[in-house]
């Protein structure tokens, strides 16, 4: 059928989002995916390009013409997410000893790419409105105010859920140690 993405199922041939529409929907929303998922990942391009694959195709999948989510860069930015998660989790199960402070995985040898996993990972523990305020601050970089108008919330408010998620990261972290006791 010219016109329409078909993508092939187990069972079944599923009709897609029209071409029109997915190209229009990709060229939107591909630069602030790739960038939201980047993010996440520490800068790991490898993963973050498999991630945002993949997306995608779950994308062209899921998505049948007249059903398009509303917003659809909200759709695609939560797939990415637990995606991630999903990711992170299979990671830390396969190889437990490779993460935490003092394994062979140390923020020291591997740079900032595993102390931000290992916090985004610690985020996937906390409540989602805990999660999502500590990431629109950190990892997207919003202000107070900009996160309360999106949310639909006082400033006031906004700074308290930013403190107390922060402290219930906090208690989720592993205690950072001071750099004697790391060369020690």
């Amino acid at each position: 059928m010219p016109g329409v993405i078909i993508v092939k199922g187990p069972e079944k041939e599923i009709a897609s989002v029209l071409e029109e529409q997915w190209m229009a929907i990709y060229h939107e929303t591909v630069r602030p995916l790739y960038g939201y998922t980047a993010r996440r990942t520490g800068g790991d391009r490898a993963l973050t390009e498999d991630i945002v694959q993949e997306t995608y195709l779950r994308a062209l999948d899921g998505w049948v013409p007249g059903a398009l989510p509303d917003a659809p860069l909200a759709w695609l930015k939560r797939v990415a997410r637990n995606l991630l998660i999903d990711h992170l989790r299979r990671q830390k199960k396969a190889a437990p000893a490779e993460w935490g402070p003092g394994a062979k995985n140390d923020p020291e040898a591997s740079g900032d790419e595993f102390v931000s996993l290992e916090l985004f990972l610690a985020l996937t523990s906390l409540g989602r409105k805990k999660a999502a305020v500590l990431e629109a601050f950190y990892y997207d970089g919003l202000s107070v105010r900009e996160i309360a108008a999106d949310r639909g919330l006082s400033e006031k408010a906004v700074e308290g859920l930013l403190r107390r998620a922060r402290q219930a990261l906090k208690s989720l972290l592993p205690e950072q140690r001071s750099e004697g006791e790391r060369h020690a």
